[in-house]
């Protein structure tokens, strides 16, 4: 289930950062940026807990 979870974070925040660089506005690009990262790194701490 978390690895579940985990890939769809990542596919999430990888849809997330194509859409961003299709943003016309630049204040828009980099909102949409920094929550596809944000969501891809909380994937990856997700799956690598500490």
């Amino acid at each position: 289930m978390q690895i579940i979870l985990s890939i769809l974070m990542f596919i999430i925040g990888i849809a997330i950062m194509t859409i961003s660089f299709k943003a016309k506005k630049e204040s828009v690009y980099y909102l949409t940026l920094s929550i596809g990262v944000a969501i891809f790194f909380a994937a990856i701490f997700v799956i690598f807990p500490k």
